[in-house]
């Protein structure tokens, strides 16, 4: 509470309410001057009493000083003595953050310094770089193994560590991979310095039996977002890639970045299909077989990314839900099993809710399926 002319009550510590001090005239003045300074954070010039030490206003409380007994000037310079102490306590830890900072910037400018050093590999690196991939001789030029910057294997050949690699007797690099899928990655490197947006080069076709092996050693390289693009979750696949690729996401197959596959069409014109997987889909038009061929699929091959699936959401076509619309498929990704999933359209839900797709997410593929054995009439897919 503000110190006003006049008294006071102050509680005392045996629970009765006694007089304070009371101040009056010049006394209140100066208390309510000096209360105010307190609050807008003011240095207060205090000037001791004579009679008192210089420490005594700073020391009264501890000395068992009664608040009710203290005078202004104690008071004031009680206060004053804590405000500085804190104020000097405040601009102490704020110099040590400010040193903090300054080393953190400093360490952060070594690590970016050490990174250039590494994957500097100047311009016009045209020079033969020998290998010995698991007991087989490979040739090829250090751009094309330093092509995918920031990567493992574009450090690895920079020139900054030829004298640290294992080398065999004819003094061709060693590296203990196998030697049928490196040459497949080299092979999709080379054609990655020729491609263009349309001409992509297309991605190494692994079969399923050495995936796993395959996929180890792309990541062990640190090539995975060179070679499929930005690795994330996202809730609609087909969205992640036009933003990456800054496209129409109704116009990723005219873009070379999706191809649409319908073993019968009966809908749409197929340079539309790419449409269905659009923001909005289809409205009173559908991605349909030719109604009444059975039995009918839906590829979709994605030229420049690998996915995974998870779940997806299917949108019917009202119109024909009821005569056109299997209630069951089967879907896949890549040379995977098929599994099987349902749904009951009508026309009052043509839509599906979130369907999880069974086993989905455990491997990543450049294809899917789905498989109808009846007609099918879709206005929109989401992955």
């Amino acid at each position: 509470p503000a110190l006003v002319g006049g008294s006071r009550m102050i509680g005392g510590s045996d629970g009765r309410v006694r007089q304070g001090r009371t101040l009056h005239g010049e006394a209140a003045m100066q208390a309510n001057s000096a209360y105010q300074e307190l609050l807008e954070g003011q240095p207060l010039d205090v000037q001791p009493p004579e009679a008192q030490p210089a420490t005594a206003g700073a020391n009264f409380l501890s000395a068992g000083t009664c608040l009710e007994d203290a005078t202004v000037e104690q008071l004031t310079e009680a206060l004053a003595a804590r405000l500085a102490s804190d104020r000097q306590h405040t601009e102490q830890l704020f110099e040590e953050v400010k040193a903090a900072e300054r080393m953190l910037e400093e360490k952060q400018a070594q690590l970016e310094e050490m990174e250039a050093r590494i994957f500097n590999t100047g311009e016009g690196m045209e020079d033969v770089v020998d290998l010995n991939v698991g007991g087989r001789p490979m040739s090829t030029t250090r751009a094309v193994l330093c092509s995918a910057k920031g990567s493992l294997l574009a450090g690895m050949f920079s020139g900054n560590f030829d004298q640290g690699h294992k080398r065999d007797a004819e003094g061709r690099i060693f590296l203990d991979v196998d030697p049928e899928l490196f040459a497949k990655l080299l092979s999709h490197l080379r054609l990655r310095r020729i491609s263009s947006p349309d001409r992509p080069a297309p991605l190494p076709q692994i079969s399923e039996e050495v995936r796993p092996e395959y996929d180890m050693m792309i990541k062990y390289f640190g090539l995975e977002s060179f070679m499929y693009g930005e690795v994330g979750t996202c809730c609609d696949i087909f969205h992640r890639i036009a933003e990456l690729a800054d496209v129409d996401q109704s116009k990723l197959q005219s873009k070379d970045l999706i191809r649409v596959i319908l073993s019968t069409t009966g809908g749409v014109p197929g340079m539309n299909h790419e449409e269905v997987f659009g923001i909005t889909g289809f409205r009173e038009r559908a991605l349909e077989n030719s109604y009444g061929a059975t039995p009918n699929t839906i590829k979709v091959k994605f030229l420049k990314h690998w996915v995974s699936i998870e779940g997806m959401q299917l949108r019917a076509k009202v119109a024909d839900v009821l005569k056109h619309m299997s209630p069951t498929w089967q879907f896949r990704q890549g040379n995977e099993a098929f599994v099987d999933m349902r749904y009951h359209f009508t026309r009052q839900e043509p839509c599906t809710r979130w369907l999880d797709v069974p086993g989905g997410g455990a491997v990543f593929s450049d294809e899917i399926e789905w498989l109808f054995q009846r007609d099918f009439c879709l206005e929109h897919i989401v992955l």
